[in-house]
């Protein structure tokens, strides 16, 4: 068997490392399904047997995984997350091809009896897919699309959106998956998932109907109702590595349409009644129909958009649309095309970006709404953004059958902050946490897992509701040695 050097490895695998949150991207312009159980999966490479067994990482085909360390110049390559505030340095980073070299590198890894974070496209807000001294599970190699039957498609962990899009669109179907185009598809639905899409179908971890994953044991699982329950909202790397997400699919529309509102020069007064039509007015959309409200400076962007009846639309909207200082319509645009405007740009940048809040209806935050204008308006670099959920998202089946908690709460807040120059980023920090503390003071508990803060202090509640418990049991599971750890990872009970 040929053996390669890293050089030629890297070449015939190629690279992808890239991210943008929301803002900032809508700113810019046939195998049969097999029965879950979970058992070990006897298919697919053969994957050490005992976690004893031992392994050199060094000697492994480079086709299924490559051990890169801080001496390698391609260590850096795959050491960047998006995030540039966010640095971190692990003693290896097993770059990944195949479930076997997942496999192999689990392993090693408890010889090593090192921690092991695992990484698609890096795009943790707070870095939690890295670590210091430890191992990083690179995954981001692993991309392949297959289709099996009745519109249900296998994706591996390392495609991000676009390209997921880009197979699905090709088949005239979809996932209700978010907006960038460069996040890491099995970090997205881990968490949750939501986009234009999730009002009619529901969260993107709604449409996973399996997962495999290499737990801490070393071994290859497919997953029974259990695990599946903790993928649907339960986060990324707490368990295992994912190394295959197989989803229904639905059918995708012809066309989009978006409409964009702006108010510039906002005063307090008038921010109040934006936000508080906004939220009139948001209540009434149809489930094809998406809303976000974004204030960046004194200056505030509504977005509607739809799949479904543009006249629905444009009456439901009415309201805030009599009030704005400018409108702009984009009609009607071929679908596939229209999401491309919102893929973003790369990275890295400097960026601290959190949940700020889910939230049944205006009156959770109308106290402390004008506050939050003033904070933003005075702190050049942050952003407060609401986009709306619901929908179907609020569906009984759907509860019952992951771990996402929040079901009942339609909207979803997050908070942003960017900067390029370094003495900007203590005072814009400063600012955010005290926005964090107005919301939680304003008894505003629930937090959306994809969109961590360091500083929660009850995350277990914030993220999981009651269910963190639950999920401490599957960890034991799947993990009872605990390789899999990283700051606000489910820890063993």
């Amino acid at each position: 068997m040929k053996t390669y050097t890293k050089r030629e490895f890297l070449r015939m695998m190629g690279l992808g490392i890239a991210f943008m949150p929301f803002i900032s991207c809508f700113g810019n312009g046939n195998n049969n399904e097999t029965k879950t159980t979970g058992k070990p999966d006897p298919s697919g490479s053969k994957l050490p047997e005992k976690s004893e067994e031992t392994i050199d990482l060094t000697k492994a085909d480079p086709a299924d995984v490559l051990l890169l360390t801080r001496s390698d110049k391609d260590y850096a390559v795959f050491n960047k997350a998006f995030n540039a505030r966010v640095k971190k340095m692990p003693k290896y980073i097993a770059l990944c091809k195949t479930e076997k070299g997942v496999s192999l590198a689990v392993n090693y890894a408890k010889q090593q009896k090192m921690p092991v974070a695992v990484k698609s496209g890096g795009h943790s807000f707070e870095g939690f897919s890295g670590n210091d001294g430890g191992m990083v599970i690179n995954v981001s190699q692993m991309k392949k699309v297959t289709w099996e039957a009745n519109d249900v498609v296998t994706i591996e962990p390392g495609c991000v959106l676009e390209e997921v899009q880009a197979a699905l669109f090709a088949k005239r179907q979809l996932i209700p998956s978010g907006s960038c185009g460069t996040v890491g598809i099995s970090g997205l639905t881990l968490g949750g998932g939501y986009g234009f899409f999730s009002r009619k179908y529901g969260l993107t971890c709604d449409s996973l109907k399996k997962v495999q994953m290499v737990a801490g044991d070393g071994k290859s699982y497919t997953a029974d109702d259990k695990l599946l329950w903790a993928c649907r909202g339960g986060g990324n790397g707490n368990y295992g590595v994912i190394t295959k997400l197989t989803f229904k699919t639905h059918p995708m529309p012809a066309t989009f349409t978006s409409i964009v509102l702006k108010f510039r020069n906002l005063t307090p007064e008038r921010f109040t009644e934006a936000i508080s039509t906004w939220f009139t007015v948001s209540e009434t959309l149809a489930q094809e129909a998406f809303s976000a409200f974004v204030l960046n400076g004194s200056t505030l962007t509504v977005l509607a958009t739809t799949y479904g009846s543009n006249s629905q639309l444009e009456a439901a909207i009415k309201p805030i649309v009599t009030i704005a200082d400018s409108v702009s319509r984009t009609m009607d645009q071929n679908l596939p095309l229209a999401m491309k405007r919102y893929y973003g740009r790369k990275g890295p940048i400097l960026f601290k970006n959190a949940s700020a809040g889910l939230y049944r209806n205006f009156d959770d935050i109308k106290q402390i709404a004008t506050s939050i204008f003033n904070k933003v308006v005075q702190n050049k670099g942050l952003i407060y953004q609401i986009n709306t959920l619901g929908g179907a998202i609020n569906n009984t089946a759907m509860e019952q059958a992951s771990c996402y908690p929040h079901r009942a709460l339609p909207y979803l807040s997050e908070l942003q902050a960017y900067w390029e120059q370094p003495a900007r980023e203590a005072p814009l920090l400063k600012a955010f946490q005290e926005i964090q503390d107005m919301i939680l003071d304003a008894g505003i508990t629930a937090q959306y897992r994809n969109y961590p803060d360091i500083n929660f202090k009850n995350w277990q509640q914030a993220y999981y509701g009651d269910n963190y418990a639950a999920l401490q049991k599957i960890k034991q599971q799947y993990d009872p040695e605990n390789i899999f750890q990283y700051p606000q990872a489910i820890s063993l009970p």
